[in-house]
């Protein structure tokens, strides 16, 4: 598929009502990622109630309500030492600042996949450009990975912390990292094929599985992940 013919057909499908549709999917995902991290923890949920939203303006809303739960929630989870109070990007906590190179880490790979792909990510749903070089549709994609792999391995790795973190090292940095790559490593088990598959091809799927809606203009249907522990791909 040539560039051109993406921006067409994502550009009629950013402005019908299946854009609606798709974003409501994307964040209820994002959502029930979290809840399933929470549970983990024996943590209540979140609850935020959607409704019919009527724009996307009314999910934003809903994603904006939700998130407040879900980080009052993930404070308590937290070392005290952390400050953490709630999510703030290019915020100077330490917590905030682990999460801000997680989710960049994130958005470079899914990055790379649409490049690979032919695909520009310059037309999102629910993230709009800011400039000429963001990239609303990586923002809208990395919300289905984002608490699956960023916002569980910073919560590990300042729980392991024995000692407060003063200051945030390179070698923190480096820490992080390796154990957000090994989370993409780690297998699943993925019911669509009975198989198990690392959490990157899970990625990929999910991309590819946008995509593929798009171009069929059809409502994106996620491939969905085990909430609970599964002991098969161990």
């Amino acid at each position: 598929m040539t560039n051109a013919l993406w921006i067409a057909r994502m550009s009629v499908y950013s402005q019908s009502p299946l854009a609606l549709k798709s974003a409501v999917v994307l964040i209820e995902t994002k959502i029930r990622q979290r809840s399933a991290l929470l549970a983990a923890y024996k943590m209540p949920r979140e609850v935020a109630i959607l409704g019919t939203p009527t724009s996307m303006q009314d999910i934003l809303l809903y994603e904006a309500r939700a998130a407040k739960q879900f980080w009052s929630v993930y404070r308590t989870l937290l070392p005290t030492w952390t400050r953490f109070t709630s999510r703030a990007p290019r915020g100077s906590d330490v917590t905030n600042q682990l999460l801000d190179i997680g989710y960049h880490h994130l958005t470079v790979k899914i990055s790379k996949n649409l490049k690979r792909r032919d695909i520009t990510a310059a037309i999102g749903l629910l993230h709009k450009p800011r400039t000429a070089k963001s990239k609303p549709l990586v923002y809208d994609l990395v919300e289905l990975f984002r608490a699956d792999v960023v916002d569980t391995e910073v919560l590990r790795f300042l729980r392991l912390k024995k000692k407060p973190i003063e200051k945030l090292t390179q070698e923190h940095i480096v820490q992080l990292l390796h154990a957000i790559n090994q989370q993409l490593q780690k297998k699943h088990y993925l019911r669509d094929f009975k198989q198990c598959h690392t959490y990157e091809y899970y990625m990929d799927l999910q991309i590819t599985k946008f995509i593929k809606a798009v171009n069929h203009k059809e409502v994106f249907t996620p491939t969905l992940l085990p909430m609970r522990h599964d002991s098969r791909c161990t």
